[in-house]
Order: structure tokens, then sequence, then C-alpha cells
């Protein structure tokens, strides 16, 4: 039975999801160690939120995980490079909590812009100060995006509608293409000197890690605010600090935190901030919205290999595997071949594709599951495959090419081996789906790649192909197809013999000892 760990709180719906799909669900917190720890090995699906920090070194206990899914969009709580190389696929629900976020943000911007948490506070202890509580509109402010995403541009709908004028700013989304009207583009840097309230919708990686530190905060107005409510980490804590207590700015509204909780930070001292517990996602709505769709996630990854919002994922539409199947069973299969023919250390591989240029690094991919399956001693799939070749010092290079092999939608598979040997592998699929073998180095062919294959490299003179059907017909070993090629140059012929069965070692001996027979590669 599967069995799927669960080690933050999720509603019950989506636990009533996974248990009507014939699953075992443990419910573990994450806080239990030994307990989870013990768990790890047995279970095929690990289902986490925000609490759940999942290590390498987790992982390596998890011998049987096929899949992490976080009811969520942040996946920094997982050592996403050891989930890669393990195969482990991860995915998340970047649009389940696009509203409440969207709407947290708005929420922040406001309670700075009007001092709702210090009026509260100060009504509440008996004091009646309306003009210390003095606000400031939203109308007519320049609000300054950062990051133009999901909530970002769920943010800048709702600033529209206040009447701000908006900032944008995305290294990689440019605001008209994605629909936004009224939004100006600018640079980072002068989007931060130009607005009055800031905010920013990011990821967390190196690229974003203090992205707006003591420098940038020194050049924002005296008046503007920032407000972050996207991942910790992404302001610098300390300068933040700084800039309040010195004044520099006029508040802040931070709902994430490097560490959480945070029980050391000097913003719980800062004057004119607004903190908040991680309360982004922290709604009815949203907390159904990603633990259901999660749980749908894993279900359908789990029964059918469909991978959704798979943050790991090798190509950005999954949809195309299914579309292509044919050529990525030809790939795996060049690749297993090409893995026969050159059994040594490989330094490169080219894969070469004469159809659309999209569908080159699946085929890469589904090439390096057959080259490389018998060379490591764990799973190789379409989300390690990659990982695990460059790993190994294999450089990979993808060529599109519509004139390769004559064909329409042909492969080539070259493979460079570290002792100078090359083999190039060409073949393609035919209407009916089915692969064929056309060329190997100089030497054409046209065979079906399937079942059990004899490659057999022969000096070019006669009753060789005689003498190999008889030592296989004493043999017992029937003949499905054959095809033949030679170098007449080199006097040199390459045949690909099926067979039916395998054929024994002693039968292969047997082949070699053909003084004409020069080698024999098996493939099964």
């Amino acid at each position: 039975m599967i069995r799927v760990l669960v080690t933050d709180t999720i509603v019950q719906q989506g636990i009533d999801l996974l248990s009507a799909a014939g699953y075992e669900v443990l419910q573990i917190p994450f806080s239990e160690t030994e307990k989870m720890v013990e768990a790890l090995p047995t279970v095929q699906a690990w289902v986490i939120r925000s609490g759940s920090q999942i290590s390498a070194e987790l992982l390596d206990k998890a011998t049987n995980l096929k899949v992490i899914g976080r009811a969520g969009v942040g996946v920094d709580n997982v050592d996403l490079a050891a989930a890669t190389r393990r195969g482990v696929v991860v995915m998340n629900t970047p649009g389940g909590n696009t509203i409440s976020a969207a709407e947290h943000t708005f929420a922040m911007m406001l309670s700075l812009a009007r001092h709702i948490p210090e009026a509260d506070k100060s009504i509440k202890s008996g004091k009646w100060e309306r003009k210390h509580f003095t606000g400031n509109e939203l109308r007519g402010k320049t609000l300054g995006v950062i990051g133009l995403g999901r909530i970002g541009q769920e943010v800048i709908r709702r600033a529209q509608s206040f009447e701000m004028t908006i900032l944008g700013y995305d290294p990689y989304v440019d605001p008209e293409r994605i629909g936004l009207k009224n939004v100006t583009a600018m640079a980072l840097d002068d989007l931060v000197v130009e607005s009055d309230f800031i905010t920013l919708h990011l990821p967390k990686n190196k690229a974003t890690e203090n992205l707006i530190d003591a420098k940038r905060l020194a050049t924002m107005k005296s008046s503007a605010r920032i407000i972050n409510c996207a991942r910790g980490g992404l302001i610098d804590e300390i300068a933040l600090a700084e800039a309040l207590h010195a004044g520099k700015i006029a508040g802040a509204a931070i709902d994430v935190f490097v560490t959480e909780p945070p029980t050391d930070n000097p913003l719980l001292s800062a004057p004119n901030i607004v903190l908040t517990p991680h309360l982004g996602a922290s709604t009815v709505e949203a907390g159904e919205s990603v633990a259901v769709e999660i749980c749908e996630q894993i279900r359908a990854y789990l029964t059918s290999q469909k991978m959704t919002n798979a943050v790991n994922a090798p190509v950005p539409d999954l949809a195309v595997f299914k579309q292509i199947q044919p050529n990525l069973d030809l790939a795996n299969r060049m690749g297993f071949i090409a893995h026969h023919l050159i059994p040594g250390k490989i330094d490169q591989v080219i894969l070469t594709f004469g159809g659309e240029a999209a569908h080159i690094q699946p085929l890469l991919l589904s090439a390096l599951r057959g080259l490389l399956r018998e060379r490591y001693d764990s799973e190789i799939n379409f989300i390690n495959a990659k990982y695990i070749a460059q790993a190994q010092g294999v450089e990979l290079v993808t060529v599109s090419d519509q004139k390769i092999g004559d064909l329409p939608s042909a492969i080539a598979l070259k493979i460079v081996g570290s002792d100078g040997h090359n083999r190039e592998i060409v073949g393609y699929a035919d209407q009916n789906g089915i692969g064929r073998l056309t060329r190997l180095d100089e030497f054409k062919f046209d065979i079906a790649p399937n079942g059990t294959l004899l490659f057999i490299e022969n000096f070019d003179v006669p009753g060789v192909v005689g003498r190999v059907g008889t030592i296989l017909g004493d043999a017992q070993v029937n003949i499905a197809g054959i095809s033949l090629s030679r170098n007449k140059e080199r006097k040199i012929a390459l045949a690909i013999v099926r067979c039916d069965q395998m054929v024994s070692e002693l039968v292969v001996e047997k082949l070699l000892s053909d003084s004409a027979i020069q080698n024999v590669v098996q493939v099964v």
C-alpha cells in the first residue's frame, strides 16, 4: 500500500482525498522527529506546508520517496538539489493562496498608512489620540511592485482600484505582455527611489536574498513604507531595523522572517513597524484550496505519473511528454543501446532532433535515462537524469536540425567516450509510432530496435551471415529480423540481428570465435 506522510496541518478534505485513493495517511507533526524519521523509509509521498524543513539528510532516509507536495507556494524549506538528485518530484500550489496573500498585503499597507495597530492599542489603554494617528490616503501615491507573478498582479489590480500610480519591476516579465495596463516598468533602483510604498512578491534564492539592503533602503523617500508578505530574507532585517530606528523611512510591514518564529530579531523592537506571524496564506479559503489541490496533484502523480506545478521539472510544459511518447521511447532505447556500445566513461552526449525544438530537452532526458540506468545505483527518471549526467562530468549538447537523417522528426544520438571512441545512432518513429533505427555511425539500416539485439561487426567476406545463422540456429535462437550494412572502403560489415530471446554467453563466445567476426554486442 502507498503511504503518504503529512507533517504539517492540512484540512480534512485533503486527508480524505488521499484516503479515498486507497493510500495510508500518516499524520506526524514535524516536531515529533523520532517518530517521523522512523516512518520516512516507508513512505512514497510527503505533504508539507511551511513548518517542515526537508533537508538532504532527511531525504537520504526517505529511500522510497517519489514526490513531495508543498501546500502553498514557497519551497525554500525543501533541499531542491537533494530532491532532484534522488529523482523526487517537488510540487507546489502557486495559485491556491494568491488572493489571500494579495489581500493580506493590502491589509498591511492600510495598517501602515492609517496607523491601525497603534491606534487600536492606544484606545484600548483608555486614550483618545486622534491627531496623533493622522494617516495618509493611498489614492495618488506611487506603489512599487517588485515581482510581477500571480500575487504581484493581484496586488496591482487592487492598487489600481485605490487610484494608485503603479511602478513594476521583474527581470523576467514585461507588464504589457501579461496584460497589465497602466503599469510603468522600471529598473529596481529607480523604483526604490520613486515609490511611496514598496511591496515585494518574489521567491527567495541567491539572486533575491537581501535584495533590499542598507544601500537601497538609504535611497528610499523618508516618507516611504515597505511591505514584505513574500519570503523572509528578501529585505536585510538588520538594515531595515536600523533604518526604522534612524527614521530614514516612515514604516514597514513584515509578515515573513529569515527565522520563524523570530525569537531574536531586531525588527521586534523597531519603531513604526507592523508584524504578523506569516499570515499571508492563512485564510480558511486558502487553506482548503492549497490542501485539496496538492493532494489531487500527488494522487495524479502516484497513479498516472502526471506532474503538475513540479518546481524541479526539466521542462516547463509537462504535457509535451504525452505528445511525443513514441519518440521518447525511441530515444530511451537509443540511449540504452549506446550504453552497451560505449561501456567506458562518457565525456559528451549530443542529441540532435529534426522536429519541434520544444521537444529536444524531453528527448535528451529520455536518452539519458536509457544511457545511465545501468551506470548508476539509483532510479534514473526525468527529474534527475540531467543532474546525474552532469554530476558525472558528462557535457550535454542539444541541436535542432531538420535535415538530420533525411527523415521527418529524426533523432540522432552521439556519444563521445573518454577513450576517444565515438558512436552515433540515428532513428525515427514511423506513422504508427514504431521506432526504427536507420544508421549506426556510417552504417545504414532499417530495423525496429525492440527485443534482443545483436550488433555483429565483421570483415566483409563471404559466408559470415550464414555462419551466424547456423550458430544461432544450433542454439535454438530464433532470428526475428536482420539488417545488414557495409563499408566497402574499409571492407567492414555490420549486422543488427533481432532475436526472440536472450543469447547466452556461450553462444556469443562461439560467434566471436569466428575469425571474420571482430565484435559482438548484445542489447536486451
